[in-house]
């Protein structure tokens, strides 16, 4: 019986190389999608208007994992498919996994909205974010995969209730979000572990570089300290603390709940 790990590293591998479907720019008129206050959190509703797009980036096959479109760089590819599954074995969270057109500004998605059989909601990855990151000086893989981290994060929420827990009564998403940081800097310092070459101060870079300071706007992620600040305590409860995912999820909670 394979383990999750083999499932989900073995489907990601096989739809990297194994398809013959490519990356692609919405050749279509682009017509406006209205901003909405939760940030990088979709509803259902709103993920609806991403998904329904029909671009080659949208296409997804029916069975146990996303598919993930090529990039273009083949050991790019490769890195990212064993990236993500180790972030879906960490996180037990298993979403499907896309990139689309996000021409209204570089992005990147969570909603528990289900487009894949078994999965636990959608990931999805703005082509304009990733070419940002990848034209980065600074391990721009790493970067990637620390934004991945995050919105598996989300998802990682959206499965146990967190993001009604922590944002209740919240006026911003503020506590949301770091909660989504702290999971993504738990995953690098759990990588840390297995790998200690593994670049992980790129995960607070990352995530400091999209702090904002509009502390009354609903849409607040926090600022650049406060994201930062989020990975290193999940990086510490992973890597000094050795803390299991239950306890993870609790000290997270209680951390942003004193934010």
């Amino acid at each position: 019986m394979p383990t999750r790990r083999e499932i989900v590293q073995g489907g990601l591998l096989t739809l990297v190389f194994g398809t013959g479907f490519a990356l692609s720019c919405a050749c279509h008129a682009q017509a406006h999608r209205a901003r909405h206050k939760y940030g990088c959190v979709l509803s259902p509703d709103d993920a609806t208007l991403f998904m329904d797009e029909r671009t080659d980036a949208r296409l997804y096959i029916s069975g146990n994992e996303p598919m993930i479109p090529r990039s273009g760089d083949r050991d790019f590819d490769l890195a990212l498919a064993h990236t993500l599954a180790a972030v879906s074995e960490k996180l037990e969270a298993l979403p499907s996994f896309a990139y689309y057109d996000d021409y209204d500004g570089a992005n990147a998605y969570a909603t528990p909205k289900v487009r894949m059989n078994n999965a636990d909601g959608t990931v999805l990855f703005g082509q304009r974010l990733l070419s940002r990151l990848m034209s980065g000086t600074e391990s721009p893989e790493v970067a990637v995969a620390a934004v991945c981290a995050h919105e598996f994060g989300h998802i990682l929420q959206f499965k146990r209730g967190l993001d009604r827990v922590v944002g209740v009564g919240q006026p911003t998403v503020k506590r949301v979000e770091l909660q989504a940081d702290f999971f993504a800097g738990y995953f690098a310092g759990a990588r840390k572990l297995e790998r200690p070459n593994f670049p992980a101060a790129v995960f607070a870079m990352t995530q400091h570089s999209f702090g904002d300071n509009m502390v009354n706007h609903p849409g607040h992620h926090g600022t650049s300290e406060e994201r930062g600040a989020a990975i290193a305590k999940g990086f510490e409860a992973a890597y000094r603390e050795k803390c299991t995912l239950a306890q993870a999820i609790q000290i997270s909670t209680n951390y942003v709940a004193g934010l």
